[in-house]
């Protein structure tokens, strides 16, 4: 028979096994779950925080979801490509022996993904213009409304690793906004 203490003990010992069990089988594909490309966003999401006279109606959410899509597929394997060659260069600059001339070539592949990232944005974001009514068009464009700026963060293209604000000083930023 077991004595007290060791029912305890393999009582918090079973807890503490399923429960890390648990975390390990939940934490299983959570990228893949919380993945832009894997979600189609419906008018609520859209609408949010927009008068109703600016509304996306049905045909343009479904217009918006199909270019959405359509751009996933090109800019994310430009985001996975950034992050590579950002680690790259963190590798390299960790060596004894590093070449500002090298530095410097990742520098150059690193702002033309960039440039290439915010092209592909540009040209996702003229086509949906497209697709929005003239009121609607000025309601959006209005710079005091910020919805274009929100816009790349409610598609899941968020760039946390761009900040194009910095570029202009010189130095690269990876500060958690968007690069609009």
């Amino acid at each position: 028979m077991l004595t007290s203490n060791k029912k305890w003990f393999a009582g918090i010992a079973i807890t503490i096994v399923v429960l890390l069990a648990s975390l390990t089988l939940f934490s299983q594909d959570h990228s893949k779950r919380n993945n832009s490309q894997n979600r189609i966003y419906d008018s609520s999401w859209w609408n949010s925080n927009v008068p109703e006279k600016y509304w996306f109606n049905d045909d343009q959410v479904n217009q918006v979801n199909k270019i959405k899509a359509e751009y996933d597929e090109l800019i994310q394997p430009e985001i996975e490509n950034l992050n590579s060659v950002r680690g790259d260069l963190s590798d390299y600059q960790q060596q004894d022996d590093i070449s500002s001339k090298r530095i410097r070539e990742y520098q150059t592949e690193l702002r033309g993904i960039e440039d290439n990232i915010y092209s592909l944005k540009m040209e996702a974001g003229n086509k949906i213009k497209k697709v929005l009514n003239k009121n609607q068009r000025a309601y959006y464009n209005d710079s005091r409304i910020g919805w274009w700026d929100g816009f790349y963060d409610r598609c899941g293209w968020d760039y946390r690793d761009m900040d194009y604000g910095m570029r202009n000083h010189g130095r690269m930023s990876n500060n958690g906004r968007c690069c609009w």
